[in-house]
């Protein structure tokens, strides 16, 4: 049966996206075909339209992006795992549960993670779709791996459910699952769009003792004040670092978080944490970037580095632990969510997301 659907097309050289109808090709054995209900747009989705994340590269266009929905299965191949009506959350990291690494208890890094994009289906013209992340969610219908769907049997709204297998995930869980800091630690996250916001959140909620927001727009300052955080950091005001220290009795935080996108986050989260302390990292800027950390620094004086690929997700855990939180009013949601707009509106929500002005808009119908 042939299926059309709408979705975001991504060319190359492009700026900016264009909503045009797909053939959509047929459902593998282990694959589902989910309608979107929402789907949260993701500022790392920005950096790969304006080709920094590699796709001009790869060569692949034209594309369809986003990796964090929530929708309800409607077809599936047949080995699929979950039937026609089941309400599912879409995340781009997959689990296959049967690689070294699944089995290991390392799900994050799925060998079935960072593949070659597959298929989406067709254009009008005949040239193919294809999905980097494999998840394709800014459309109206999607064509996915079972393995990156996972059923909610809950009646939270779309837009919530939307942003948990991005900025969720990847936030609290670079906390709960990575970090762990303990009741009384002192936590400092630098950078406060949707992921550093999620681990404000998630570091409250396990009683970190003192929780520093490190970022330059006043509005997400404000918003990390809002969320938890109980000291903020303009980096203009000063050294930063100075800054921290002189919160943290002159050693540096406990737990030092990195969500700031960008080389200089990734190395201010290793400075600002104490010696001895426990540096999360989650920022992707490049796949040839590089960070510099002093060796002395890094080899000699204990500090803990771990690396955080979707907060280190296992998604029956992490629904299991996060939803719960959302259900009894835990976090504070309506401070995550920007607007939310239809599919054919989707360059306002670039803009929202680009300029900053939004922490987590939603696509949505």
């Amino acid at each position: 049966m042939t299926t059309k659907t709408r979705a975001a097309i991504v060319r190359d050289g492009a700026t900016a996206f264009s909503v045009e109808t797909v053939t959509l090709r047929d459902p593998g054995p282990r694959d589902v075909v989910v309608d979107i209900a929402a789907s949260a747009f993701c500022y790392s989705d920005w950096l790969a339209l304006r080709g920094d994340t590699g796709l001009p590269e790869l060569g692949i266009y034209p594309v369809v992006l986003g990796h964090s929905a929530v929708g309800t299965v409607v077809d599936g191949g047949a080995d699929a795992r979950y039937p026609a009506g089941t309400r599912v959350v879409i995340s781009a990291t997959p689990e296959c549960g049967e690689c070294f690494w699944c089995r290991s208890g390392h799900k994050d890094q799925c060998e079935m993670l960072f593949v070659p994009a597959p298929v989406l289906g067709t254009l009008d013209d005949g040239s193919e779709v294809r999905m980097p992340g494999a998840s394709g969610t800014y459309a109206q219908r999607t064509v996915i791996r079972d393995m990156q769907v996972w059923p909610v049997h809950h009646d939270l709204p779309d837009e919530w459910l939307a942003m948990m297998g991005c900025g969720i995930v990847s936030g609290m869980g670079a906390v709960a699952n990575v970090a762990r800091p303990e009741p009384g630690a002192s936590v400092v996250v630098v950078g406060c769009g949707q992921v550093g916001l999620w681990m404000i959140q998630a570091a409250r909620i396990l009683g970190a003792g003192r929780i520093i927001a490190v970022e330059p727009i006043a509005a997400r300052r404000a918003l990390a004040a809002r969320v938890g955080a109980t000291d903020v950091v303009d980096p203009a005001d000063g050294d930063p670092g100075e800054a921290v220290r002189a919160l943290t009795e002159g050693r540096g935080a406990d737990y030092g978080l990195d969500a700031g996108a960008t080389i200089d986050s990734v190395q201010q989260a290793f400075a600002f944490t104490r010696l001895g302390g426990v540096v999360t990292l989650t920022s992707y800027v490049r796949r040839d970037s590089r960070v510099d950390f002093p060796l002395f620094d890094l080899a000699l004086r204990g500090r803990d580095v771990r690396s955080s690929q979707s907060g280190r997700l296992d998604m029956r855990r992490d629904l299991a632990q996060f939803l719960p939180w959302l259900q009894r009013g835990l976090v504070d949601v309506d401070a995550m969510l920007g607007g939310i707009r239809p599919l054919d509106r989707i360059d306002e929500t670039l803009a929202a997301a680009r300029d900053r002005t939004e922490v987590t808009p939603i696509i949505a119908g």
